[in-house]
């Protein structure tokens, strides 16, 4: 008989396969420019932070078993409609502005591979156009790619750590000092922008109720699945740094690409990096397209966003033309930054949320560790990450904030009237 629920090493490999992306092949060269070598810590840091809201948000899953929208309605569940309106928004815009960052990064590695440089914004564009209107026509690549990519990704990594290391001569112990050039806000900056890398762990905590014994089982495998990926990303800074001065990297959107040209790999190898790169960065800025719609839709369903955002073409064209804008903001360092604000504000709100939902007597399968200890501290680590965003992602977040509010309360008062028409007609 076929088993219904995964086991402890599947629900590993769905988190491996949610986590591992293109984060990686964009964003590696920006943590190394904010942090130097120390973007190693970095993305411990990060995954510290993850594992926090990995456990936070398995517990809020075992909860509410039956809702979709994850930390949206975890969020409009516990806190009310107006903080999950909020959260929502901001998630929105992090799909948008995440996968115009990505976009780029398809824009870089093709220009790796022998596409003009001056042609990278023209082909980010066309891109996300292409993108779109293929996920109109219903045409399911994402998902279709989805079994395949994990492995593509890893076997892509480990090509790369393995030419990195073989091609780039011996080591040298400069290209590793100092550890920290931009001091601790450095690293908290650095680790801000990892954050982008780890994007999608947040999904297996959904998984709490398809999982065999899912509250022992899922923790493990949040835990496995984040510290499989963090080992994989340390390997492939550690080697970009084997291979050349952190001063080097800057905020190119094709880092592994420019460092194997840079240890002077065969073309081949580059080739098979920089295509791996290319496919990665090709379905995740699809699926970033395809989440900011779902998220939108799912409000306006839930009704604290208009509802003629629960069907038609709308979603879609707001999405794209905002994932387009968003092109403008500049380089991949700036777009994650910017991205994460939204994807942070809204992991902030998760272990508040699971401390109000406990002290309303709502409990599931599963319970977060170390209570209250756990969500005290991803709060306030959360919020030093916030911190470092920079000036762009903080004024952005804000503005996002303030227009959310006044839109979210100019729906309501829609909603009021309506409703009193409603009563006097039936009246």
């Amino acid at each position: 008989m076929r088993r219904s629920k995964l086991t402890l090493w599947e629900a590993t490999a769905v988190g491996l396969g949610n986590i591992i992306g293109a984060g990686i092949f964009v964003m590696a060269g920006s943590a190394i420019n904010l942090a130097g070598p120390g973007a190693l810590l970095a993305f411990i840091v990060t995954a510290a932070l993850a594992i926090g809201v990995g456990l936070n948000s398995a517990e809020m899953a075992s909860a509410f078993p039956n809702v979709e929208g994850g930390v949206y309605s975890f969020a409009k569940l516990t806190l009310g409609d107006s903080v999950g309106f909020l959260v929502g928004l901001l998630r929105v815009v992090s799909y948008v502005i995440g996968g115009a960052a990505v976009a780029l990064g398809f824009s870089g590695y093709l220009t790796s591979m022998g596409v003009p440089r001056y042609l990278t914004y023209p082909v980010s564009v066309a891109l996300i156009v292409i993108l779109s209107l293929l996920y109109r026509s219903g045409l399911k690549i994402a998902s279709e790619f989805e079994k395949y990519l994990t492995s593509i990704n890893v076997a892509g990594l480990v090509i790369f750590i393995a030419a990195g290391l073989l091609y780039s001569g011996p080591f040298k112990s400069s290209h590793f000092k100092p550890l920290l050039p931009h001091g601790l806000f450095g690293l908290i900056e650095s680790s801000s922008l990892a954050f982008f890398a780890y994007s999608g762990f947040n999904t297996i905590a959904t998984l709490t109720p398809s999982v065999e014994n899912g509250e022992r089982n899922v923790p493990k495998a949040i835990i496995l699945s984040l510290s499989i990926t963090t080992v994989i990303y340390i390997l492939v800074v550690f080697t970009m740094l084997y291979i050349a001065p952190w001063q080097l990297y800057g905020t190119r959107p094709d880092p592994l690409s420019f460092a194997l040209e840079e240890a002077r790999a065969p073309y081949v190898v580059r080739l098979i990096v920089s295509s791996v790169a290319l496919l990665s960065t090709f379905t995740v800025t699809l699926s970033m397209i395809i989440a900011g719609v779902r998220t939108l839709s799912q409000m306006a369903e839930d009704n604290v966003a208009p509802r003629r955002l629960a069907h038609g073409d709308w979603p879609l064209v707001i999405v794209t033309t905002a994932t387009l804008a968003s092109l403008a903001l500049g380089n991949v360092e700036t777009l994650g930054l910017v991205a994460n604000f939204g994807v942070v504000f809204s992991y902030i709100t998760t272990p508040i949320a699971v401390v109000v939902a406990r002290r309303r007597g709502i409990t599931g399968s599963f319970k977060a560790p170390l209570f209250p200890i756990l969500q005290l501290l991803t709060i306030i680590l959360s919020l030093l990450i916030t911190s470092a965003l920079g000036y762009n992602s903080l004024e952005i977040g804000a503005m996002t904030l303030i227009v959310g509010i006044l839109i979210y309360e100019v729906h309501e008062e829609f909603n009021i009237i309506g409703r009193r028409r409603k009563v006097t007609a039936d009246g």
